[in-house]
């Protein structure tokens, strides 16, 4: 039997009604210790070698430890779709297929990230910490009819976002690198260039890929080119904001409040940003509905399937000649 590593703990839910499918190709999925757990590069340099797949986390799948599972190691597959944990070039200089699940969470991804324009724009927590501890005061907050969300990415997440915001009325205004007229013509939004979008939006909701070109997407710089007092929600990867500039931009109101659910480190090691008292931080939650969930478990188990059979994987995310 060919092994399959498996660090992702949604998988352990809905294996079983595989097992007559992996048993046909000849796999056998091995659960890791402490299933569920971020794993680095020495566990996984242990865990690795001989197996034809990895159903992963966001592990730490650099140069040694792919090239260590080469020449068995034909696919890691992430449950979720960030991959910026997998060195792509070595994994396509071995042969590797690196595969994500699109799809299978942007509902979810989407409802969180209204929930925390909602928490931010009617400063809900602190409204619900107050009365819990004896205070009876009303709190002002921010209506959304009528004011403008900037929607930076507009991939499946972005788009669905973008959806419920106009829902509640609000002027949605995007920037993309690529961009879908047709979707922006129906769905009633604006392509702007970044510092534009940046500069109208009493709202940003963060939805791009973590790439070079946007890293500290938000910076010093861009930050004070916003509107004074503006939101921002990130649920797409936490180096798209430099920590330290936006830390800054709150204690001086540029930045009005920040939901944040990812972060440079994670967990953090820097508490400024977490324990800054106007950010809602929550735990790289936003993707994780029991739907979604179940939804990527399924995916990762059919994309090593597929290379079990010699195919390749339905999303791949690079080219091998």
């Amino acid at each position: 039997m060919r092994r399959v590593l498996v660090t992702a703990r949604n998988v352990a839910a809905v294996h079983a009604q595989f097992a007559d499918e992996l048993a046909a190709a000849g796999v056998e999925l091995v659960m890791a210790p402490r299933l569920g757990e971020v794993k680095r590069e020495a566990e996984l340099l242990e865990l690795v070698p001989g197996c034809l797949a990895v159903i992963a986390m966001p592990d730490e799948y650099t140069a040694r430890v792919i090239e260590a599972g080469a020449p068995t190691l034909k696919l890691i597959v992430r449950s979720g779709v960030g991959y910026d944990s997998i060195d792509l070039e070595a994994a396509t200089r071995h042969g590797v297929w690196v595969a994500t699940t699109p799809g299978a969470n942007h509902d979810a991804v989407a409802d969180f990230a209204l929930l925390q324009i909602l928490a931010l724009a009617r400063d809900y927590v602190a409204n619900v910490n107050r009365t819990r501890a004896g205070e009876w005061q009303r709190l002002s907050g921010m209506e959304l009819r009528d004011k403008t969300l900037a929607v930076i990415g507009t991939g499946r997440v972005g788009r669905e976002t973008a959806a419920r915001a106009r829902g509640f009325g609000m002027k949605v205004v995007a920037h993309d690198v690529v961009e879908d007229a047709a979707w922006a013509a129906q769905a009633g939004v604006t392509y702007l260039p970044l510092a534009e979008a940046l500069a109208v939006a009493d709202v940003i909701t963060l939805h791009t890929p973590l790439l070079p070109a946007t890293y500290h997407l938000l910076n010093a710089e861009r930050l004070a080119g916003c509107k004074r007092g503006v939101l921002i929600v990130n649920t797409a990867r936490g180096p798209l904001i430099d920590e330290h500039a936006l830390a800054a931009a709150l204690d001086s109101g540029q930045v009005g409040g920040a939901a944040l659910d990812v972060f440079d480190q994670e967990p953090p090691v820097d508490r400024t940003i977490v324990d800054h008292p106007k950010v809602l931080p929550t735990a790289h939650s936003a993707g994780g509905t029991q739907e979604s969930s179940r939804r990527a478990a399924i995916m990762t188990i059919e994309e090593v399937l597929r290379v079990a059979r010699g195919e390749p994987p339905k999303h791949p995310v690079n080219t091998l000649l």
